[in-house]
């Protein structure tokens, strides 16, 4: 009987969509899909709403609604579903309807029923030992950590790859390069349960043998090898492999750095290590040009040559104009591997002049650098830097008659910074942690010169919400103080907040102490922080919204939280192979300021 049920609703259903075929979709919408939301079904139809916005603006087609497009969907649905775990969910006949705008409204049903846990993680290495026979408590508590995660929870095949590529990693990592790892199911479909046995055939315990170089022509094989953190007969290790081509790669003399392990077709215990390089041209320009709100016509070039003084040495030269700097050119050495292979030894004299809101100047001076690359994540700065400064004594804030010490004067001390940043993708983050500090002292060798010591923090997270939302937050905090008796810190050294990477809504350093005729003095502490969720709306569109709050008080070290500025805004950006660029609008909130303001950036704000 149950057959024949079946076809009917079959033939029902061909009758019923017959007279929709080829009407333009105007609705796809779901009922009974509480554990997977409508936006990540959409993602895997082709089925999709239309939109004038998307007709018009983004310029794409819209779908036309057939049984066969309609059951290739469901079909990719079910397989999605099956792979969060939900191995019993059923589909029933759509309710279809054509609206007055005779386009077809379609209201998928589901039944999820009840998902698939996992209810335990077994392990077996080389069908004979456990996990702590074979490995530290190190890499057996990573092992745990990231599977036993998964118990009680539901089953999902994206998580099964993720586990399957950490338990590889940690003993590719212990010098086992051949292992592979497998998995079996043990499905209960009365309870909905399944327990997982991993079984891992690591194969022999290998070893470095010798690494050659290929492919490099300007740089010397020992330049190269220099970079190598691992000695020939050491235990191999995947981690060491990818670590010596980060190091290698950062030299900055090359286009590519591929460092790889020859594993012949037959396992064995010593493995040679081939360095294949292909260089940078040796010369290379970069020109630019743009307009922004706050810094108006810009344009910049930038020459390099590779090779310069050693081997590796790097010598840039760099000219920049903007409403903002008029000139900025300086020459900047690059040596890496100056003491050690993740370290970078860079000289910077340079000449600029600064057209702020709040003061003009020019100046010169120098600056040496350490760069230490620790990880991936972490890289630390620490150096000295000297400036001459002369104030053009009629933009000083408004300020008259303003001491000789104050419109001249030289700057030099030791600065010193660290960064954490785990964010990815780099230029559109949607995940990770980005921290960092910096700390400037002066004073440290021209005696009496403005002795001063400044620090800046800043903390900003990414989250990803749901497929194609992202919160981002920002914190900023900044203090200034002077280390003797007077109180004059100088102007480009304080700090101002308002502006398009700082509180949006008000013009730039509009916000802080000003003069008496309103021209902002800036102030020795500062505070800012942001919220934003981001929307990507196409491939390449992005709608963003915002709120911004932040101060900056004349004391040092003296933050007042009820008196912070807030903003809230909009914006619109366009993904380019540079990164995202476009529009935020802002006003003021809270405020008697209440004026819109217009930033447009390239990159997001924070």
């Amino acid at each position: 009987m149950k057959p024949v049920i079946l076809i009917i609703a079959v033939l029902l259903f061909s009758l019923l969509v017959s007279g929709q075929e080829d009407l333009v979709i105007d609705k796809v919408s779901f009922e009974g899909n509480s554990s997977i939301s409508a936006s990540r079904l959409r993602d895997q139809m082709i089925m999709e709403s239309s939109s004038w916005f998307k007709e018009k603006i983004l310029g794409k087609q819209p779908v036309l609604f057939t049984q066969s497009l309609y059951k290739e969907d469901i079909k990719r649905a079910k397989i999605f579903y099956q792979k969060e775990g939900f191995l019993d969910v059923e589909f029933s006949e759509p309710e279809i309807l054509v609206n007055k705008k005779n386009k077809v409204e379609v209201t998928i049903h589901i039944t999820e029923n009840n998902p698939v846990t996992i209810s335990e993680i077994r392990f077996e290495v080389d069908s004979a030992h456990q996990l702590n026979e074979v490995l530290k408590k190190r890499e057996v508590r990573k092992i745990i950590l990231q599977t036993k995660a998964s118990e009680e929870k539901v089953f999902r095949d994206e998580t099964m790859q993720r586990d399957k590529l950490v338990i590889a990693e940690v003993f590719y990592d212990s010098g086992y390069p051949y292992t592979k790892v497998t998995s079996d199911l043990n499905v209960d479909t009365l309870k909905k349960t399944t327990s997982i046995d991993w079984s891992i055939d690591r194969g022999p315990l290998s070893y470095f043998g010798k690494t050659s170089v290929s492919g490099n022509v300007r740089v010397p094989d020992k330049s190269i090898l220099r970079q190598v953190n691992y000695k020939e007969g050491d235990v191999w290790s995947k981690k060491k492999i990818d670590q010596t081509q980060d190091l290698i790669y950062n030299q900055g003399n090359y286009r590519v750095a591929s460092v790889r392990t020859q594993l012949g077709t037959s396992p064995s215990d010593t493995l040679p290590i081939t360095v294949n390089i292909r260089e940078a041209p040796r010369w290379s320009t970069r020109f630019g040009v743009g307009y922004g709100r706050e810094d108006q016509f810009r344009t910049f070039a930038d020459i390099q040559y590779l090779g310069f003084f050693t081997n590796t040495g790097r010598l840039n030269f760099y000219a920049k104009h903007s409403g903002l700097e008029p000139y900025n050119v300086y020459l900047k050495f690059s040596q890496p591997s100056f003491l050690f292979s993740f370290n970078t030894l860079t000289l910077y004299p340079y000449i600029l002049r600064q057209n702020e809101p709040g003061y003009k100047l020019d100046k010169n001076g120098y600056s040496i650098t350490f760069l230490q690359n620790f990880s991936e994540e972490l890289s630390t700065s620490i150096g000295y830097i000297f400036e001459d400064v002369q104030l053009d004594t009629t933009n000083i804030a408004g300020i008259d008659n303003v001491p000789d010490e104050e419109t001249y004067y030289r700057k030099s001390g030791l600065v010193f910074g660290f960064t954490y940043n785990n964010s990815e993708p780099i230029l559109d983050p949607v995940q990770g942690l980005v921290v960092s500090f910096g700390t400037k002292t002066n004073d440290v060798i021209w005696k009496n010169e403005i002795p001063f010591v400044r620090m800046l923090a800043d903390v900003r997270t990414y989250a990803g919400i749901s497929k194609g939302i992202v919160l981002a937050l920002k914190a900023k905090m900044g203090g200034i103080v002077r280390t003797d008796d007077n109180d004059f810190i100088p102007v480009e050294e304080r700090f101002y907040a308002g502006g398009s990477y700082s509180v949006r809504g008000w013009s730039r350093s509009d916000l802080g102490p000003k003069d008496e005729i309103g021209t902002p003095i800036g102030g020795n502490s500062l505070f800012e922080a942001s919220a934003e969720f981001r929307f990507n709306v196409g491939r390449r569109l992005k709608f963003s919204v915002f709120t911004d709050a932040g101060n900056v008080w004349h004391d040092s070290f003296s933050y007042h939280f009820n008196d912070l500025h807030y903003s809230s805004g909009a914006g619109i950006y366009i993904n380019t192979p540079i990164g995202p660029a476009g529009l935020d609008f802002a006003r003021p909130v809270f405020d008697t300021e209440s004026k819109w303001q217009i930033h447009f950036n390239i990159g997001h704000t924070f």
